[in-house]
Formats: structure tokens, sequence, C-alpha cells
């Protein structure tokens, strides 16, 4: 089908033209794309708008990917990055790539024993160091329940309509200062389904040490977390955008600190 396509539309230009135009107008518009907003003509530039579509409906390509590459900027000044929350670990092995230019350290820490194995498999090769654990603000262990995809593995004080009522996991927890990070500018990514408090409680050393350059958290339900960061005199953005978020108001927030 994709050759037929190709042979009949994408290389007749004037055809093709003639039926974007048709479909599309001919209109000068503003597409939204990893995060910024790009100024385009809707039969010209028509690959950027069916990309903008597809970012809005893909909550990978629209809200992931965005972040990604604000870490990659960001990356470039840290000395370690962490992983907390890494499911098979998508961040580390995009990030990763990185390390071929600068091998700095990096760990991933992922409580569901059974995605623990496909991090492991993603990893492998990488110089990630892996952790079947959750963290948190205490050492010992937290009950998880399921949902119906891995992403959703939450404690069963998060449970919500998207998780199971049961059966119930107990699970190991550390905290994060309590584990030997290395590097004095640590990039950090919270992505733990409403437990963010506790994590960051847990990895206060690091932030009292002036140790975190950058935390991006996938979304919080405590109003403690963006108050914690300007405390400790953390800016606060939109992670997808970088726009300026004062009030840490955003479902993708990102804390940054020197720049």
């Amino acid at each position: 089908m994709a050759g037929l396509i190709n042979q009949f539309f994408v290389t007749k230009p004037r055809l093709r033209r003639l039926v974007t135009r048709l479909l599309e107008g001919d209109r000068d518009l503003t597409v939204r794309l990893l995060g910024a907003d790009i100024r385009v003509n809707s039969v010209k530039e028509h690959g950027y708008v069916r990309a903008s579509r597809f970012m809005a409906r893909n909550s990978f390509a629209g809200e992931e990917a965005p972040v990604l590459a604000s870490l990659i900027y960001l990356l470039r000044d840290a000395d370690a990055f962490v992983d907390v929350g890494s499911n098979v670990g998508v961040y580390c092995a995009v990030l990763g790539r990185f390390r071929r230019f600068r091998k700095i350290p990096f760990y991933a820490f992922e409580p569901n024993p059974d995605t623990y194995k496909r991090l492991l498999e993603t990893t492998a090769g990488l110089g990630v160091e892996t952790f079947n654990c959750a963290l948190s603000d205490r050492e010992g262990e937290l009950d998880f329940v399921s949902g119906a995809v891995s992403h959703i593995f939450a404690t069963v004080d998060n449970r919500s309509d998207y998780t199971l009522r049961s059966p119930t996991v107990r699970i190991p927890c550390r905290r994060l200062d309590s584990i030997p990070i290395k590097g004095e500018r640590i990039l950090m990514k919270i992505d733990v389904e409403g437990h963010e408090w506790p994590v960051l409680k847990g990895a206060s050393g690091l932030f009292d040490g002036n140790r975190v350059m950058a935390c991006f958290v996938d979304g919080f339900k405590e109003e403690a977390v963006p108050a914690y960061f300007r405390e400790k005199g953390f800016r606060l953005l939109d992670g997808r955008s970088l726009e300026e978020r004062p009030a840490g108001d955003c479902y993708a927030l990102l804390a940054v600190k020197g720049y």
C-alpha cells in the first residue's frame, strides 16, 4: 500500500498539492511540535501539520517527547542521571545515547518486578545501574497495586480508577539519599503515580547538599512538591515548553537551578 501511495500520489507533486489544498485549504497556521509553536503553511508544510495532529493524539509523542528534548539539553551540564520510576527504561535508553560522548553514571529505579525484567533488557550494555525497588521517605516496604498497563503501578495509598483494587504486591523501598549516587550535578526524573512527595523527602540529603541541578516531575498531587522546589531556590518551568510556571501549576513540572 505504501508503495502505491508513493507511486501514484507522493511522486505526483501537482496532484498532491491539489488534493492537499482541497482537504486543508491554503493558509498559514501555527502548529505545536515538541513543545514549540511553529508557523507553517497548510499545503507547503503539510507534513508538520500531520505530525502536530499525531502528537496531539499520542500521549508519548505529545507529552513525553517534548520533555525528553528538554532533558537532553540539560544533560550536557549534568554529571549523573537518576530515573525514578523508570518503567521499561525509555528515558535511560534515549538519554543514554549521550553517554557515547560523556560517560556519566545513570541510575534507574523500577519497583514492578515484571517491568524490571524489561528494563534490564532495554538497558543492557548501556552502563545503567538498575534497582528493583521503590523509593520513598523511609527504608522498609510498600504495598502496590497494578493497572491495565505497566506504568499504572501505584502504592495502595494512590489507587485510582486506573488501578486494580487487588491483589497487592509488597515491594522493598529505600531513601534515595541512602544510595551512593555519584556526581555533584544530578539531573533527576520522577514518575511515581502520586508518590512524588515521599520520594523528594527521601532525597533531601541530595537537595540539602546542593547536588540536584534539575528535577523533572511527571505529575504530582501534593502542593508541597512545588513549594519544596521554591524553598530550595529552583525555577519552575513547564517541562514540555520551558515556559516559566512560578506557581508550579503544570502537570509536567521541571525544576531547574543555576539557569
